[in-house]
This record gives C-alpha cells, sequence and structure tokens, in this order.
C-alpha cells in the first residue's frame, strides 16, 4: 500500500527544464554507520554542510544531521549508525525541482537525497539550494 506522499510525490515526467540534478553541487558526502560521530562532526564543519548520507557499502542507509549530532551527545560512544536518521527522503536527479520543494514542505524536511538512474546517490539538494534556485531565477542577487 502507498503512502499518500507517495502518491502525491509519484515520479511522473514533466517538461520542466530544471531538475533536481542540476541543483547538486558536489557529491554527496557519505560516511559508514561505524564512523565515530566525532568525525562526523569534523565533516559537518569542514564542509559547512546540513547533513552527511550514512551508508552500509553501497547502501545508503540513513541520513545524519546537525540536529541528530545534537541529539546523541548523551551516548558513550556513538557512532554515524547510533545518531542517524534512518527515513531517507529521496528523488531521482530527473525530478523537477517543484517536486522536491514540495516533498521538502509536505514532510518537513530540511534536505532531499538526489540519486542517479540506478539508485547510487549522486548528492544532496537542501532547502537553501532550493530557495536560492528560486531567487535566482526571478531575478535577484544571492552571491
Amino acid at each position: 500500500m502507498k503512502s499518500l506522499a507517495t502518491e502525491l510525490f509519484e515520479d511522473i515526467p514533466t517538461g520542466v527544464f530544471d531538475t533536481l540534478g542540476s541543483l547538486v553541487a558536489r557529491p554527496a558526502l557519505a560516511v559508514s554507520t561505524t564512523t565515530p560521530l566525532g568525525e562526523v562532526i569534523r565533516m559537518l564543519l569542514h564542509h559547512r554542510v546540513p547533513a552527511i548520507a550514512v551508508v552500509d557499502g553501497e547502501t545508503l542507509c540513513g541520513l545524519i544531521t546537525r540536529t541528530d549530532v545534537l541529539r546523541s551527545f548523551d551516548e558513550a560512544s556513538p557512532t554515524a549508525g547510533d545518531a542517524m536518521s534512518d527515513y531517507v527522503f529521496a528523488l531521482p536527479a530527473h525530478a523537477s525541482i517543484e517536486k522536491a520543494a514540495a516533498l521538502m514542505a509536505w514532510e518537513g524536511v530540511g534536505q532531499i537525497v538526489v540519486t542517479g538512474d540506478d539508485g547510487e546517490v549522486v548528492g544532496m539538494v537542501s532547502a537553501l539550494d532550493v530557495a536560492r534556485h528560486y531567487a535566482v531565477e526571478h531575478g535577484y542577487p544571492v552571491e
């Protein structure tokens, strides 16, 4: 049985020229489930990103955000696997930016994992990336 969100955001080809993949500025950062949380914190700060993918080999297991890191400080030796959110929202690179914006708003999330044709993680797009796209599209400087 499909969820309401799945039905509303079904991947139906559109005539949109700007795709979610066009907003991916760099490959997604990824860590394994066993990566110590201290290393995740260093990566979040060094790369100035809101989230990092958590993988087990080639399989996407979850996402770890700055909020997830803060929530896990009480644990003894937390790892990325301990702190990650295991419910991840992903869309294919050919999905429309509008679809990503709608999914983020509907689910109340700040980032979407962008996948390639074979389901591999290509990158991540944040709500800020989407807002920046629309500001530029309407002629506002965002530099």
